[in-house]
């Protein structure tokens, strides 16, 4: 009976070994595959000129809060690979954003705040009115808000794109 088992035992140290040989040698092979691997892609957003909407932010205001609305939509429009802060003499999504303290005897509490969407052809053209919102916000849910905002003024321009094709 010992020689039995001394046979499997053989058998599985034979296994083993060829096992433990081959999982080498497709490792060697692995190792030398990545030299022809492909160059990697950047991971920033490219703009797209079909795709890109100018925009302008105009705020008033004196609370800190709405300062810091205006600062954060116009940073997440400049950052955006949909967006760009357009000059006056060229169509753009205009957001006209107007804020004041919710409580004017305490103004680090919250503000009220007014954002307007408008079309502007030109700078001395009358606006057209797309959208708008009222609400307020406090210094912790500003993220939150801007990337509603942004999300709007996406969805905004997709809606009326027809406005910025060139004839």
């Amino acid at each position: 009976m010992t020689g039995k088992n001394e046979h499997t035992i053989g058998k599985f140290f034979a296994r083993t070994f060829l096992v433990l040989l081959l999982a080498g040698a497709l490792g060697s092979q692995a190792m030398a595959a990545p030299a022809t691997a492909p160059a990697a892609v950047p991971n920033s957003p490219a703009k797209v000129d079909a795709r890109v909407t100018a925009v302008d932010v105009q705020s008033e205001g004196t609370d800190s809060t709405g300062a810091r609305l205006s600062t954060a939509l116009k940073e997440k429009f400049n950052t955006s690979s949909l967006f760009r802060l357009g000059s006056d003499n060229e169509p753009k999504l205009v957001l006209l954003v107007s804020t004041s303290p919710e409580f004017p005897t305490r103004p680090q509490v919250g503000s009220v705040y007014s954002i307007i969407w408008v079309y502007s052809q030109k700078a001395n053209y009358l606006p057209m009115l797309l959208g708008h919102e009222v609400g307020t916000v406090s210094m912790e849910d500003i993220d939150a808000l801007v990337a509603r905002v942004v999300e709007k003024t996406d969805g905004l321009s997709v809606k009326y794109g027809y406005l910025w094709k060139k004839n």
